[in-house]
């Protein structure tokens, strides 16, 4: 299957976009403006052969976390009309932020899987050594972007294993909750270090790092779709400034 979308764009083009999107999330955190960001990111994921259930991973851990950000900062903001006052004083500035906060979240987290999923750790390695960045540095940033889908598939791995032996695993409730953490994020862990061992060994013995310079033996090909995430994120640089020059930051 032939890449499609992002997958074909620069990976420098691509990191643009990501520092672009979280930028214009930062700078200007309005709900439309962070619906319509999302909205262009599923946009691209669906353009790039990427399934939207794709850009949100662990659902229900995320779904949870983002109500647990929206109620902190409802109840957090005094300022505003009064919509409930007993037991807790709820306003209509602190539902309004409590949305944007939780947005922006799921806004940022879909951002980085986007980028994750499009883009190859070794071209981007590549065109950070062409901007002459020490290869050292950029090949920190290709084991942190493998350890990605590593993690996934040992997690992946670790629930078969324990549905395989009947062990039931859940998170509703606190002591529940730090069971499944042991259960299931200990061995993920063990497994990380192992095979973090194994890269330091295997750098080790190929003398990583021996000589100041490295080379390449692989041309980055171009592609028209590299001017896209540079134009969107463009875009919504630009959206952002406007936004909170005109329309303002609160």
């Amino acid at each position: 299957m032939s890449a499609r979308g992002l997958r074909r764009a620069s990976p420098l083009a691509n990191a643009f976009l990501l520092l672009a999107e979280v930028g214009a999330a930062l700078a200007w955190p309005r709900l439309v403006f962070s619906a319509a960001t999302l909205s262009v990111i599923a946009a691209l994921a669906r353009a790039s052969g990427i399934p939207l259930r794709g850009l949100v991973p662990g659902r229900r851990f995320v779904v949870v976390f983002a109500l647990v950000l929206f109620v902190a900062q409802a109840l957090s903001v005094r300022s505003g009309a009064v919509l409930v006052s007993e037991p807790f004083r709820v306003t209509t500035l602190g539902i309004l932020s409590g949305a944007e906060m939780g947005l922006r979240f799921l806004l940022i987290l879909a951002a980085s899987a986007l980028f994750v999923r499009t883009t190859d750790p070794d071209r981007l390695a590549d065109g950070l050594v062409r901007l002459r960045v020490p290869y050292r540095y950029a090949y920190l940033v290709v084991l942190a972007l493998r350890f990605v889908p590593f993690f996934e598939d040992e997690l992946r791995a670790v629930r078969d294993a324990q549905r395989m032996r009947g062990l039931e695993v859940s998170v509703r409730g606190l002591r529940r909750a730090l069971q499944t953490a042991r259960l299931t994020f200990v061995p993920v862990i063990v497994s990380a270090l192992h095979r973090v061992d194994t890269i330091a060994i295997s750098m080790k013995g190929r003398c990583f790092g021996l000589h100041a310079r490295r080379t390449s033996s692989r041309e980055d090909a171009r592609s028209a779709w590299s001017i896209v995430p540079v134009a969107v994120g463009l875009a919504l640089v630009a959206g952002a400034v406007v936004g909170r020059i005109w329309g303002g930051s609160g």
